[in-house]
């Protein structure tokens, strides 16, 4: 039996393959889903899709024999990123979408998002309904049973991408999809925007996808990150040699981002933020931009030039969706790679995101490397830390009282996980993942000695706990 108390974590539900993830849980989650919405509307329609992962296609047919067991009517796209299904399902009248996907995680991974009409993830209550249903759900009498459609979402989005991009200069990309489903709409999309596109690990593999990247020479929080998933030494050197104005990566479902500059740097999700903070303000104004409470102080100086303010939410693009939604925020993004523009919809969107940094450059007619050193500079330092699940709730607890012992802490914030501001404008965050089995920290200083001092007291505390 599975225990339905922590199934999701801050993007669905994911898990290992033939251990957590299986067929038999696929179908109680498509009958729990479908037994939720049939609570709310009448004759609920639901959209379903995968990514390129190998098992994508089994937990997709079992997801859907569940729904379909639970009296809903199903369409099912091709193989498609994350975006593009969330997209079409609210354009065709859906009412939900649940995409099978793993996202970033390794290729023995897969799991399940779940998104509203508008693009929006399940909010915190949805997730608990469900979750409260999926032990319990019963199907509907067979007479009830209803049949399903297939349906090809990348035009649609292909569409709202391009309708929703005015870029009128010619830029050189290199894009790195990652064998993931990125490169099935992102370099369609920078070609339709005039840009000429040198395509990377292309097309979707789910086989190769399972050969592990080599360890980045590239020192950087963002690149620690992305380097399980995509060459970047290999990207950075292709954007210099060939002169590119920028380099564009997705992760495996296209629901991220990470951009390169025209010096080979991989830019940090924070300062990428920022500077699309910056262009949306300054063109269409606004006044809040939405983020976890992970993201770097350079987006809260900038955003504040604009008369603006940033509201933070925990870490989870449902939560800086939802954000978004709560406050009319202009835009809203997080550090790991997923922003959301609501003219669009409120599904992080990778290609979208590729096709405004094209709009970035035109607007501030400089390169992405000037606009970069231009911004405030701190010293922003991630790292994680190996914990057991089990383990987690009594770490945290523990670390809480640790803090309350550090000197001239200005604040705490306990939102997600704890992050503790200092009087000299430095600040600590340590929160467990929801995904994996370790806790992560986050650090910010504005000198490298006092940022490295804090990630190494941060990471000796929790050590100490964990044991």
């Amino acid at each position: 039996m599975y225990s339905t108390r922590s199934l999701f974590g801050s993007s669905g539900i994911r898990g290992k393959v033939n251990e957590l993830i299986t067929g038999p849980l696929a179908i109680r989650i498509g009958l729990a889903t479908a037994d939720y919405l049939s609570a709310i509307v009448k004759h609920p329609q639901i959209m379903v899709g995968h990514d390129h992962r190998t098992t994508g296609p089994m937990l997709t047919s079992a997801l859907m024999a569940g729904l379909l067991e639970g009296g809903v009517t199903v369409t099912r796209t091709e193989m498609a990123p994350t975006p593009s299904i969330a997209y079409a399902s609210g354009k065709e009248g859906m009412h939900a979408s649940i995409i099978v996907t793993a996202s970033h995680n390794p290729p023995e991974y897969n799991g399940f998002k779940f998104h509203n009409p508008d693009g929006a993830g399940f909010t915190a209550i949805q997730q608990e309904e469900l979750e409260k249903r999926i032990m319990k759900a019963e199907p509907v009498d067979w007479k009830q049973f209803t049949d399903f459609s297939s349906f090809e979402a990348i035009p649609h989005h292909l569409d709202a991408i391009v309708n929703a991009c005015e870029v009128t200069r010619s830029y050189n990309v290199v894009m790195d999809g990652a064998l993931g489903v990125g490169s099935l709409v992102t370099p369609s999309a920078l070609q339709q925007l005039h840009a000429s596109v040198k395509p990377l690990n292309t097309p979707p593999d789910g086989q190769e996808y399972a050969q592990h990247c080599p360890p980045s020479k590239i020192q950087s929080a963002a690149a620690a990150e992305w380097q399980h998933f995509v060459h970047l030494d290999n990207l950075s050197e292709i954007v210099t040699s060939t002169k590119a104005h920028v380099g564009i990566a997705h992760d495996g479902d296209a629901d991220r981002v990470l951009a390169v500059d025209d010096k080979g740097r991989v830019l940090a999700g924070d300062i990428l933020l920022a500077l699309v903070a910056d262009y949306y303000l300054a063109t269409r104004g606004g006044k809040v931009i939405a983020t976890t409470v992970s993201s770097s102080s350079v987006v809260d100086q900038v955003v504040k030039q604009h008369g603006a303010r940033v509201e933070r939410s925990r870490v989870g693009d449902v939560f800086v969706s939802n954000l978004v939604k709560e406050h009319k925020a202009v835009m809203g993004a997080e550090p790991s790679g997923p922003f959301i523009f609501p003219e669009v919809h409120y599904c992080p969107d990778g290609p979208l995101a590729a096709c405004k940094i094209l709009e970035l450059l035109e607007w501030a007619n400089r390169s992405l490397s000037q606009l970069a050193d231009d911004l405030p500079s701190t010293h922003l330092l991630r790292a994680s830390v190996t914990c057991p699940n089990e383990k987690k709730e009594a770490v945290m607890k523990a670390i809480k009282s640790v803090f309350e012992e550090w000197k001239n802490i200005e604040e705490v914030n306990r939102i997600d996980g704890i992050r503790a501001s200092f009087h000299d404008s430095s600040w600590v965050l340590i929160r467990p993942s929801g995904t994996e089995p370790v806790i992560r920290i986050t650090v910010e200083a504005f000198s490298a000695q006092r940022a490295k001092g804090l990630l190494k007291n941060a990471q000796e505390t929790l050590k100490r706990e964990i044991r």
